[in-house]
């Protein structure tokens, strides 16, 4: 018995209809292998890893299958449940639906949570705390640098043309990030959802934050800090270097988490 007689016995339908299932799998197996290709080696492992599981799992069903429904019912389970795994990694790369963890994180969903994950990927050696009121962290593998605020120093318009996304806690009135979004689009920064103060989310880190996913953007997110800083110097905020998770971000987008209520305005 050939692969594709085993695998239509298994699944019950005729060797055509399995000759066709059998090619779409093949896609979606290169597709997973190509988007991990695209993120990082380690995620192409695991991706590889991910695909080798399914294609042995459904090799030894087919062989196996004595016309049993069971088999047969865990076998289509099996096949939709690979399908739907492609799609969610498909949607990790373009954030849709936005709730979807970034692509290394969903290849890693099954071993830790996507916002430990989030962190444990994040480059601890860039860190760099804005404001002399900044709070120092536990240590992080590497020195965190000290940038304090020149007194009298105004906020100039930028000419960064990325997008700011920003995300703000309950702990945020919506007032305040509306207030924040607006005076940042007065100085020419991009910000989404200005209106809106950006996307309310449950929880977010410890602290008020810029994140870049791009080595070329961390210039962009240490002024965008300054000028937050500029404009609310009792708020400490930090950049973080999330380029780990950049492979398939956008040139020029930052994040801003806001976690902490931003002090007075200068």
């Amino acid at each position: 018995m050939n692969p594709i007689d085993a695998f239509s016995q298994t699944l019950k339908i005729n060797p055509n209809a399995a000759k066709l299932i059998s090619a779409g799998l093949g896609v979606l197996a290169a597709a997973a292998i190509l988007i991990s290709w695209g993120s990082n080696l380690d995620d192409l492992r695991l991706g590889a890893i991910y695909v080798l599981i399914f294609a042995s799992i459904v090799t030894l069903l087919a062989f196996i299958a004595r016309n049993n429904r069971m088999t047969t019912v865990l076998s289509w389970i099996l096949v939709a449940a690979f399908g739907m795994f492609v799609l969610g990694l498909v949607g990790s790369v373009f954030r849709v639906p936005p709730s979807l963890p970034p692509t290394p994180c969903y290849l890693r969903i099954l071993f830790e949570l996507p916002e430990t994950c989030v962190q444990n990927l994040r480059n601890t050696e860039n860190d760099l705390r804005i404001g002399s009121a900044a709070p120092v962290l536990a240590p992080s593998g590497g020195p965190e640098t000290l940038w304090r605020a020149q007194k009298g120093v105004v906020p100039q318009p930028t000419a960064h043309g990325g997008e700011i996304i920003v995300q703000y806690t309950p702990h945020i009135p919506q007032v305040e990030a509306v207030r924040l979004s607006e005076a940042l689009a007065d100085l020419r920064w991009q910000v989404q959802n200005q209106a809106t103060g950006g996307e309310q989310v449950k929880s977010g880190p410890a602290t008020n934050e810029v994140r870049y996913f791009k080595d070329a953007d961390r210039q962009a997110a240490i002024d965008l800090a300054q000028t937050i800083h500029g404009l609310h110097p009792d708020t400490p905020i930090y950049v973080r270097d999330f380029t780990r998770l950049g492979a398939f971000s956008k040139d020029g987008r930052l994040e801003l988490w806001l976690s902490q209520p931003l002090g007075p305005s200068a």
